[in-house]
């Protein structure tokens, strides 16, 4: 068996083992994310979405809230949220290391700006909280130098290392004929080319896969020797269209939760399922209740009026001749309406608050009057419960496609030459979003605290503030709130400075000495002539 056969048999034994998983993910978005409801149901393009079941939207509503609260506090493309730096951070006390940093962090965010980044996340972040597993893919552009794909749940296979790490990834997609040949030309093969012609809207099964590479030549860094293989494949003829490779892994797969043992993560959506298809019913229940109690049906003799009964605004209804109680009059309904709404409003709080509405929303929570650091210590305690969320996200997803977009700039000569200090040193990622700060925030309360203790003792014993070194207490603090290098001073400047101060406090301190010497000598020599003075007087 050749490695497209094994490629090909791979992803359709993956397809079968994740049928159960598909179905399910097909039910979650039935009801929270309806426009990707296509996973095992069939959908034409441009058809619209099948709603029938729907009667609440408080968990689609809460879906869309919820991934533009991570969007606005984790990746705000409006905003720097994430620093780089050396992994010995010796090296980041020099000022030229940390303004190279800063341009090629100026350099990264510009190259995502320009791309669709910002709306290939937006689509992460819905998907992750619905199905608990997003993927996306980074390629490069000739146009837009970095492209961003958001790839179809329904539409890949995973396999995870024995550390939990995908590590291969299927992916089975359809593309029309034309589009696969405005993608590859004569080289998306023969199924494709004969079909060119005359049937260029038909659609064809493609296979992408990527998985590290078993044989290579490690001396050599073009495609076909790099870490990671790609094989891009026509699967009816189960032809080649192209092989590759990527230094690292172009698919980024973030997890919402992840249980140990399983490839595919868990959502807040699938928490709260049995409560989405019960607000649903609820509603539809008090739907009919309501519609019940504004037009009842009718009670009529059996004989006496001539059917059927018409309960239409001004129509007229015949009746024969006058019999024993042939009145017409409402059926009971029987309904509580108050009490079903509050029912209903006790569903739907219980799934917004699972998909973190409340805590995204904090600010309009807000109903008495709060100092600013009151309300940023507020949002800050409620956004630490997002903590696991956020390491997730930043393990999984965000840290591939910055180091990927690193390497692909910097392949092309877009980024300038690093020092020559950190030269073959590892790079760290910081996070310095609303939400990766919050996780720190509590550092800067703790030497705030510590701050204040020290004052406090410091009335006491003027010598206690020896112990704290101020200098790194402002570095600390600055990286935590991951301000700019650039108005930072280095620390030659700093002791510069110090020095240039001491000096100028020397001399004011030698010029007062001087000035209090020559105050004392003419206050001497005043006194021996107020002596003389009254000693001549005395003769």
């Amino acid at each position: 068996m050749n490695k497209i056969e094994k490629v090909i048999k791979r992803s359709e034994e993956l397809e079968s083992a994740n049928g159960s998983w598909r179905s399910y993910c097909q039910n979650l978005a039935k009801y929270v994310l309806p426009r990707k409801a296509r996973i095992t149901a069939k959908r034409e393009k441009g058809s619209k979405l099948q709603l029938h079941d729907i009667y609440d939207s408080t968990a689609i509503r809460g879906l869309k809230i919820m991934a533009a609260g991570f969007h606005s506090n984790l990746t705000n493309p409006s905003s720097k949220w994430f620093n780089l730096r050396t992994r010995d951070l010796r090296y980041m006390d020099l000022r030229e290391v940390k303004v190279w940093f800063k341009d090629i962090e100026d350099i990264i965010f510009g190259a995502l700006s320009s791309s669709n980044f910002d709306t290939t996340m937006q689509e992460f972040y819905l998907n992750s909280g619905c199905f608990g597993t997003g993927i996306v893919l980074t390629l490069e552009d000739a146009l837009e130098k970095i492209r961003f794909t958001e790839i179809p749940i329904g539409q890949v296979g995973l396999e995870e290392d024995a550390y939990g790490r995908v590590q291969r990834v299927y992916r089975t997609f359809e593309l029309t004929v034309q589009q696969a040949y405005d993608l590859w030309g004569t080289n998306a093969g023969p199924a494709v080319t004969e079909r060119i012609n005359h049937k260029p809207d038909e659609e064809l099964k493609f296979i992408h896969f990527v998985g590290p590479r078993e044989k290579r030549d490690v001396s050599k860094a073009d495609n076909i020797n790099m870490p990671y293989e790609s094989l891009w494949v026509e699967k009816s003829k189960k032809h080649l269209i192209a092989e590759g490779g990527f230094k690292n892994n172009p698919y980024a797969v973030g997890r919402f939760y992840k249980a140990t043992g399983e490839v595919f993560g868990f959502s807040p959506c699938m928490d709260v399922l049995p409560d989405i298809k019960l607000v649903n019913a609820q509603v539809k229940t008090m739907l009919r209740a309501a519609m019940k109690q504004a037009d009842p049906a009718l009670i009529a003799p059996r004989r006496g009026f001539i059917a059927p009964l018409n309960a239409n605004p001004g129509r007229i209804n015949y009746r024969d001749e006058k019999t024993a109680n042939d009145a017409v009059t409402q059926m009971p309904t029987g309904g509580n309406i108050p009490v079903t709404l509050e029912v209903i409003q006790q569903t739907q709080a219980g799934i917004e608050k699972a998909l973190f509405v409340p805590l995204f929303q904090a600010l309009s929570q807000i109903t008495k009057q709060m100092t600013v650091p009151e309300v940023q210590r507020r949002i800050h305690e409620n956004m630490v419960l997002l903590g696991p969320v956020v390491g997730r996200f930043t393990q999984e997803m965000l840290d591939p496609i910055i180091m990927r977009v690193f390497d692909i700039l910097y392949r092309n000569g877009e980024m300038p030459m690093p020092p020559a200090e950190i030269q073959g040193q590892d790079l760290d990622i910081v996070y310095i979003s609303p939400l990766a700060r919050a996780q720190k925030e509590s550092e800067i309360y703790s030497i705030q605290a510590f701050m204040q203790d020290v004052g406090l003792l410091a009335q006491a014993d003027p010598s206690v503030l020896d112990n704290v070194d101020y200098d790194k207490t402002t570095s600390v603090i600055a990286q935590i709130r991951g301000i700019s290098p650039e108005i930072m001073r280095s620390d030659g400047d700093v002791e510069e400075i110090r020095q240039q101060r001491a000096e100028q406090q020397e001399q004011m301190a030698q010029q007062e000495h001087l000035a209090k010497g020559a105050e004392i000598v003419a206050t001497a020599a005043g006194a021996g002539k107020d002596i003389t003075d009254a000693s001549r007087g005395d003769k």
